[in-house]
């Protein structure tokens, strides 16, 4: 028996426009997936406050910047990727560090979750605490006892100015933590808290570390829209 011509038609155009649909999807979704993941705009450029700005008034763009290469996102079994630090830059002239924290929406769905919420929480609700935590060596002289908590002191820093923004299903906040040096720290952390249940002699819900005293400096070059800010304070001082 032969198939009709016309059927054996139908079928074949089927699954052109069957793969051909497939393949727009897959495009869509990588085209969706690149527009999502960088930063919004107001996220890129440097924060400027006076510290910020006493210290460029003094060094120019010669001002030193810097960060280092650490894990980024959260890792343990409790908080795999809720959290990430997309930028850090410290800056040493004016003794500050600005950080930028991005979390995903089914991070908010997780928090629900692990604190038994009766509802989860709208994302534009301030859910986290997040502060640095620094470790110091007591015992400078002996870089082997650092393992020792006994021969550690610590600080914590809270933040002096922050924003935030959105975009698609990622939530941003970049913070300026004033005060802080990096001289005498043996590690410097992003301790991240669930507001309603903060506790600082307790593991943070989320920690991350952005210094060790073990890792190379990497310097961070002002960009044009970095020097257009500071410029733009400067002139409006």
């Amino acid at each position: 028996m032969f198939q009709n011509p016309t059927v054996s038609k139908i079928i074949g155009k089927t699954f052109k426009y069957l793969f051909l649909a497939f393949v727009l999807f897959i495009n869509v979704a990588i085209i969706f997936r690149m527009c999502s993941s960088g930063e919004p705009s107001s996220m890129k450029v440097l924060m400027v406050n006076d510290k910020t700005l006493t210290a460029y008034e003094q060094y120019g763009d010669d001002i030193t910047m810097f960060y280092q290469n650490q894990y980024s996102i959260t890792r343990a079994d409790t908080n795999s990727g809720y959290f990430s630090v997309e930028s850090v830059v410290f800056i040493p002239e004016a003794q500050q560090v600005q950080v930028l924290v991005r979390y995903n929406n089914s991070t908010i769905d997780a928090l629900a979750t692990d604190y038994n919420l009766d509802t989860v929480p709208e994302r534009d609700e301030e859910l986290f605490d997040v502060t640095l935590f620094k470790t110091i060596d007591l015992t400078p002289d002996d870089t082997e006892d650092n393992d020792i908590s006994e021969n550690l002191s610590s600080e914590r820093y809270f933040p002096s100015e922050k924003i935030k923004d959105t975009k698609t299903v990622y939530n941003y906040y970049k913070y300026i933590f004033d005060g802080v040096s990096s001289e005498d720290a043996v590690g410097i952390f992003v301790d991240i808290y669930y507001n309603q249940n903060i506790d600082y002699e307790k593991s943070a819900y989320g920690t991350l570390c952005i210094y060790d005293n073990q890792s190379d400096n990497i310097t961070y070059k002002l960009t044009s829209a970095d020097k257009k800010a500071l410029q733009t304070a400067l002139e409006s001082k």
